[in-house]
């Protein structure tokens, strides 16, 4: 009976398999490799294991250099040769700056006046981003944007090893493949394009880590990485507000993990509003909510977002795969790991929620980065409906 119910689990593998392919070359490569990888048989299943999650990053990173190119001319350019007209000329025109010593907040308003069109400072605090990404990348060696691509590279092959890691923790090691498998084009389209420097990237890496040792209850290194988290990106304070709500009935010895990042962001964010307060009128703006009246048109442009990485975009995966992780969610928690469930559920839905109401049409689509990933990594947790995974640990 069992046996079936592995044969089932894995013919039910294979639609997600189709959905992930990579819409670039070698997408069909990784592919039949993960095809391998599900279908191994258990004599031979352990040394394929092993090699499995290493392929998929080595093939990520080949894929992502070679194509990414372009990105490293762009992050190659000195500042008296940069012109820019996008968000991401801005934030790569206030790393230069602070590189050439200025403060992050004149670097931040001189970016923005730099364009060759449509010269604007944001005029409400919610448009300045935090600087503590900023400060992360002055750290790296070299005055280039070059370090700053290599440490992506970097991050995302963590995030895809730790993808896998999730997976196996629920689905064993045949199925734990889908997850970073269903993220890496997800995270090549960012390798290969300007957005690389968005904040939402780098804010999610983070926040993925954060949450795999928070589910691993290795708690401090869950409150570094989810401190840093909301430090870099002020958006995951919401998940972070919901999982202590939870704590706080349910699981008190768990409240200082969710408290000791709010109370960091609360801090930065204070200087924050501050010193933008000597170029905008920060406190009158605080409270000035970017209200959606097409909130769902607004979700659907964050689940397009990145789509056309995956060859089968037509079918609207992403759509697919947030009804899946719902479902895969609804399993973890009749399978008596409710609390993981609700941390994941927090982290991954709230987002799609929140945006029905709040959010910019048509310029923010990017936001999916927000909450997209989480989605990729949960959605092979609809396989548990077919009665395969891992048994609850003790």
């Amino acid at each position: 009976m069992r046996v079936k119910k592995i044969d089932a689990t894995k013919l039910a593998a294979l639609p997600l398999l189709v959905l992930g392919i990579l819409n670039a070359q070698g997408g069909f490569l990784v592919f039949g490799f993960c095809l391998l990888v599900i279908l191994a048989p258990h004599i031979r299943q352990k040394i394929i294991q092993r090699a499995a999650i290493g392929v998929i990053i080595m093939a990520f990173l080949t894929g992502a250099w070679v194509a990414g190119g372009p990105v490293r001319a762009f992050l190659s350019r000195d500042l008296p040769l940069y012109t820019y007209n996008n968000d991401w000329g801005v934030l790569y025109k206030t790393y230069l700056l602070l590189e050439a010593d200025f403060n992050y907040y004149d670097a931040y308003r001189t970016a923005q006046l730099g364009r060759f069109d449509q010269p604007l400072v944001p005029g409400d605090i919610w448009g300045w981003r935090l600087p503590t990404l900023f400060f992360l990348w002055q750290m790296l060696p070299g005055t280039s944007g070059i370090s700053i691509y290599i440490l992506y590279l970097t991050l995302a092959s963590s995030v895809l090893y730790v993808a896998y890691l999730i997976g196996v923790r629920y689905l064993g090691p045949n199925l734990g493949i889908l997850s970073p498998y269903l993220l890496f084009p997800y995270l090549y389209f960012g390798a290969r394009d300007q957005i690389i420097l968005a904040t939402e990237w780098w804010s999610m890496f983070l926040f993925i880590i954060g949450l795999f040792f928070l589910i691993s209850r290795r708690y401090f290194w869950a409150i570094i990485f989810l401190s840093l988290t909301v430090l870099v990106r002020e958006v995951y304070v919401l998940p972070l507000v919901l999982m202590s709500v939870y704590a706080l009935f349910r699981r008190r010895r768990m409240l200082a993990v969710f408290a000791i990042p709010m109370i960091a962001f609360s801090v930065l964010y204070l200087f924050h509003i501050i010193w933008t307060s000597h170029y905008i009128d920060a406190w009158g703006t605080l409270t000035a909510a970017r209200v959606l009246e097409s909130g769902w048109f607004f979700v659907q442009q964050t689940l397009a977002f990145a789509s056309w990485e995956y060859l089968f975009v037509n079918f609207r995966p992403f759509l697919i795969f947030l009804g899946l992780a719902t479902l895969g969610l609804a399993c973890l928690f009749i399978r008596k790991r409710g609390e993981e469930a609700i941390i994941w559920a927090a982290a991954a839905l709230s987002f799609p929620l929140a945006f029905l109401r709040f959010g910019t049409v048509p310029y923010n689509d990017y936001w999916g980065i927000i909450y997209v990933p989480q989605v990729l990594i949960l959605t092979p947790l609809a396989l548990l409906a077919f009665g395969g995974g891992e048994p609850p640990k003790k």
